[in-house]
């Protein structure tokens, strides 16, 4: 029985030493990162978790209705690729031909309109956001310096930083990309409270404009930029200027990090199967839907 209430007592011992390390150090993060991974069985993130966070909403406007081919759900997914759908936990499977529906599958209770998370596609509207400002005059170019927007990277190697360098993920600043480590970037951001703060905490360390890294910060940052560009936020600009565009059916959901905060740019574009289809049918008609030039 002593030995139980020692191992209790060090047990107690360290569990408010780890919170007193946790609140001192500014990781209160960790609290929801644990009760939405671990705490439910899994590792990482899910897909449809949105409404755990506060969020702006996409709206759409007049909707541009998908026509189904001739020969709609005719077809069948053969054995391999439907083991790996299996595999990867795939809920909606979508087949567009000659701008139409050929093919569409749901799966875990999950149909046309269900809402999830597109995790990085979310950066391919950013930069989609980014060629809108350009093309207005928001942006000068790709070359403009990111201090003309966050004043923060107006010294040293920061101030060598260019829109480009965001886009193309070759910032050099020493962001941690880590999708275990609950301390990185990645759930730092994903779970905080502030993600700007956050995102302007790193540094430029390297020269900008000479190595690639895959860093989701990058992505953050150029939202921020779009954000002071366009003084409006990346929720706001996108309804207007692409979501209502494309004519999404539904109103999309953008995760913030707080009431009345930053979208969290890098990762949290919240939609459906049918309405992220369209993004890919404006790249096949680069750029133009409908006689209408979007980006």
């Amino acid at each position: 029985m002593r030995i139980l209430k020692k191992i209790l007592k060090w047990l107690l011992i360290i569990i408010i030493i780890t919170n007193i390390i946790f609140l001192v150090t500014g990781n209160t993060h960790i609290y929801k990162t644990l009760a939405n991974t671990v705490f439910k069985g899994r590792m990482g993130p899910s897909i449809d978790e949105y409404k755990i966070f506060p969020y702006y909403t996409i709206k759409a406007g007049t909707p541009i209705e998908w026509p189904n081919a001739s020969n709609y759900n005719t077809a069948k997914i053969n054995d391999s690729t439907r083991n790996a759908s299996a595999e990867l936990g795939t809920v909606a499977y979508m087949v567009i031909k000659n701008d139409s529906v050929l093919y569409e599958e749901y799966w875990d209770g999950k149909g046309a309109a269900s809402v999830t998370n597109s995790f990085s596609m979310a950066k391919t509207f950013v930069s989609i956001l980014t060629g809108i400002a350009i093309s207005e005059g928001k942006i000068k170019n790709v070359e403009e310096p990111v201090s003309d927007f966050l004043p923060e990277f107006k010294e040293g190697m920061g101030a060598k930083l260019t829109v480009k360098h965001l886009l193309t993920m070759s910032t050099g600043i020493n962001f941690d990309e880590g999708y275990i480590n609950p301390f990185a970037y990645p759930a730092k951001a994903y779970y905080g409270k502030d993600i700007s703060k956050l995102s302007l905490s790193y540094k430029v360390t390297e020269e900008p404009g000479k190595v690639f890294k895959y860093l989701s910060g990058n992505t953050e940052l150029l939202g921020m930029v779009v954000e002071k560009a366009t003084g409006k936020t990346l929720a706001e600009y996108a309804s207007e200027k692409l979501w209502k565009p494309i004519g999404a059916r539904h109103d999309a959901y953008w995760s913030i990090d707080h009431e009345n905060g930053m979208e969290k740019a890098y990762c949290c574009f919240n939609s459906n199967a049918r309405d992220f289809a369209k993004l890919g049918d404006l790249y096949m008609h680069k750029g133009e839907l409908n006689g209408v030039q979007i980006v």
